[in-house]
């Protein structure tokens, strides 16, 4: 029986070639526990990256912050994807947003799997209205917006994807690993302890190696 996370289309394959190669993209809001979930997929063994920042976001596939467009920022992809599978038969990368740009891509990426973490809007919410800067009903509304985007968007794209409840994920972390690694077809490590110990609610912290 599974307690932390559910699974939306475990059968489908869309590239039956490459059907051993993977490519799996964790998504959700933010503040919203990727980088939870994205790190423990690194202590996994799904390469997420190179030098990666303590929210777990590899810069290439992270438009915020540049100079340039997303038109322009979607042309560097296809050549930072191409790199990716030369290197790797499975791996993949975290951004909270990714909805914005995911779909155009989706056609370049092999077998593509999503992890989707949701998170109950109210706490996750606090620390932005601490500011005393935004209305609480506009916060809430803008993530529960963000959320029901993401999930038509899984709607539209038809493939694996594993649905994770933050909360439950983080009460039950040694649960959530055994699911975790059962979706991305990946062996547990017989040390966890360094997976759980950044799972551990708190500040940001790197991600344990694999």
């Amino acid at each position: 029986m599974r307690e932390t996370s559910l699974i939306l289309n475990p059968d489908i394959y869309q590239d039956v070639e490459n059907s051993h190669h993977r490519t799996t993209v964790c998504i959700g809001t933010p503040r919203g526990g990727t980088s939870m979930v994205a790190g423990a997929m690194v202590g996994l063994g799904v390469p997420m990256g190179d030098d990666l920042p303590v929210n777990i976001e590899d810069r290439s596939f992270n438009p915020d912050g540049r100079s340039e467009g997303l038109d322009e920022f979607l042309q560097t992809l296809p050549e930072a994807i191409a790199e990716r599978n030369q290197k790797f038969d499975h791996w993949g990368w975290k951004y909270p947003r990714a909805e914005r740009y995911l779909e155009k891509i989706a056609d370049d990426l092999r077998n593509l799997h999503l992890v989707v973490v949701l998170r109950d809007p109210v706490p996750a919410c606090l620390r932005t209205l601490k500011r005393g800067e935004h209305d609480p009903m506009d916060v809430v509304r803008k993530r529960i917006k963000m959320e029901a985007r993401n999930m038509a968007m899984v709607e539209r794209l038809c493939c694996p994807t594993l649905l994770v409840s933050y909360e439950r994920a983080a009460s039950r972390p040694e649960a959530f690993l055994q699911e975790l690694a059962a979706f991305l077809e990946v062996q547990m490590p017989q040390d966890i302890s360094a997976i759980l110990e950044f799972m551990t609610p708190g500040q940001y912290k790197k991600p344990p190696q694999a």
